[in-house]
């Protein structure tokens, strides 16, 4: 008998409905799926003077693959090397380490319902078991390993490897003081000017409150004022040990109005809320520049 391509099935027999649900198994794989799947039955239907236990014992040894549906007859016969199962999982484990893709294991108990243990040999530590439940999953694991493919298909490895964009190691030095005012004056002298363009006191809002200079203000503040407040900040706070205590106060006054003041951008509070611009801020980075 050639098995170049024979799908041999071990099982433990365990009553009549059981042997018919290897049977019907057996059958499945050999109409439905295109295996030559052969077990015990079959030649007892064949012939009669011959030892059952022994031709199986061949048919493990020289199939191509081996599916071993376990159970907990099946086991208990394993685990005390008892007649043609006994035999039969000899072979198993005599080759197992060496052909890895051989053998097969599943069961019809669900796993959910049993412990694992009462089903598999000692001997077979932590080997996959496939719970053949007739989901679809479970059938296209089975046949992934009866065929020798894979179900998720990875891409190859490209030829160069990805490197991380490198950074420069340096020390970032806040700004001195005369750095620190001058940068805010730009930014406030920014917000200055299209607070007096397209903001709720300029000429063009008062003369036409529909005009679409409300919408201009609006985006205005989202794109301009409000970053270049965080900008001065981020600055101020970086560099406070450059400034003196005064000044730090004067600094936290700014800082809250500036908060506030995208706080109400949001919508999460009304404009009188805000507090206003503390003139003596702007005040403060000028005199700076008069004192150079």
């Amino acid at each position: 008998m050639n098995l170049m391509d024979a799908v041999a099935v071990s099982y433990a027999q365990d009553g009549i409905e059981y042997n018919e649900q290897v049977m019907g198994f057996v059958d499945l794989l050999r109409k439905e799926y295109g295996y030559n799947a052969i077990m015990d039955q079959m030649f007892k239907q064949e012939e009669t003077a011959v030892d059952f236990n022994e031709m199986m014992s061949k048919l493990i040894a020289d199939s191509n693959k081996v599916i071993v549906v376990l159970s907990i007859k099946y086991k208990q016969r394993a685990d005390a090397f008892e007649g043609g199962v006994g035999k039969e999982y000899r072979i198993i484990l005599d080759e197992i380490e060496k052909k890895t893709k051989k053998y097969i294991f599943i069961t019809f108990d669900s796993l959910k319902e049993i412990d694992i243990n009462d089903i598999k040999p000692s001997a077979l530590g932590n080997r996959e078991i496939i719970e053949m439940t007739n989901q679809e999953e479970q059938w296209n694991i089975l046949l992934a390993k009866l065929s020798d493919n894979e179900i998720y298909l990875f891409s190859e490895v490209a030829k160069d490897k990805r490197k991380p964009i490198q950074k420069l190691v340096q020390f970032k030095q806040g700004k001195n003081k005369h750095e620190l005012f001058r940068s805010a004056q730009i930014l406030l002298a920014e917000n200055k000017q299209i607070l007096d363009q397209y903001g709720p006191d300029s000429l063009i809002a008062i003369n036409n409150p529909l005009s679409s200079t409300v919408k201009t203000w609006n985006d205005a503040k989202t794109d301009s004022v409000i970053p270049n407040n965080r900008k001065i900040i981020q600055e101020f706070e970086k560099s406070m040990s450059v400034l003196s205590i005064e000044e730090i106060r004067i600094f936290k006054k700014y800082k809250v109005h500036a908060e506030a003041f995208e706080v109400c951008q949001r919508g999460e509070i009304g404009r009188e809320s805000v507090p206003v611009f503390p003139v003596e801020f702007e005040n403060m980075i000028n005199e700076e520049e008069h004192d150079a």
